[in-house]
């Protein structure tokens, strides 16, 4: 049976240790709600993919203690919980590509919460394109890259890389050209990562429809309010 593994990648929800470029202006405690609006709003648009097919979990740093209590804090239905070992992302997601193929999936995806508009919808076109393909990227527009994904147990793609950088795609890429993998990329979305990340998102987003049609709403209110706590007019 083809299975996929749906894998989240998220810092466990500490303040002072979370979304950390956005303060200042916004305080510890102000990018701790956020990153917890964040994860929630992810966990909500990935819930749905959740099937016989595919596991979803989510993979917080950490002790596996403190992830299944986090996880326990908020609404992770559906999902396993794991922690990410490594002592960085790169080392965290080559062991979690080798440990997912290790355990019989023939599809792996890594997703992060920093992309708001990061849907079932495009995921579900990522799963699809590993029928073809090795490898799929959904590039991020600060150089980054919000979603990748495999159909090949391929970790030492993902060593290396200048992580946090706006060269991590195009360094990707390049080792995939390189090595003559077979990849494909999606559309190119936005992260959130500094304040005027927030601010511009908050022009561009309406609240719309739940999940699926537009923002959550309950996302795009803590974004506004974080900004008009700031004193900035969104």
């Amino acid at each position: 049976m083809d299975r996929t593994s749906l894998n989240i990648f998220a810092k466990a929800p500490i303040p002072g240790t979370v979304k950390t470029r956005m303060s200042p202006p916004l305080s510890p405690a102000q990018c701790l709600r956020l990153h917890e609006a964040l994860l929630n709003h992810t966990l909500a648009q990935m819930r749905p993919l959740i099937a016989p097919g595919v596991q979803a979990t989510l993979c917080l740093t950490g002790t596996l203690q403190g992830a299944l209590m986090q996880a326990g804090r908020m609404d992770a239905r559906g999902f396993e919980v794991d922690v990410q070992q490594g002592a960085y992302l790169g080392e965290r997601l080559s062991h979690a590509l080798a440990t997912r193929f290790r355990q019989g999936y023939s599809k792996v995806i890594f997703i992060g919460t920093d992309c708001p508009k990061l849907g079932s919808k495009t995921v579900r076109d990522a799963i699809r394109t590993l029928n073809r393909q090795e490898v799929v990227i959904g590039p991020a527009q600060d150089g980054g890259y919000y979603l990748i994904g495999f159909a090949a147990c391929l970790p030492e793609l993902l060593q290396g890389i200048p992580w946090g950088t706006p060269a991590v795609f195009e360094t990707t890429l390049d080792r995939l050209r390189r090595r003559g993998v077979r990849w494909k990329s999606l559309e190119r979305l936005a992260d959130l990562d500094t304040f005027s990340d927030l601010k511009q998102f908050c022009l561009q987003a309406s609240p719309g429809r739940r999940l699926q049609g537009g923002i959550d709403p309950a996302l795009f209110a803590t974004i506004r309010e974080l900004i008009q706590e700031e004193g900035h007019d969104p």
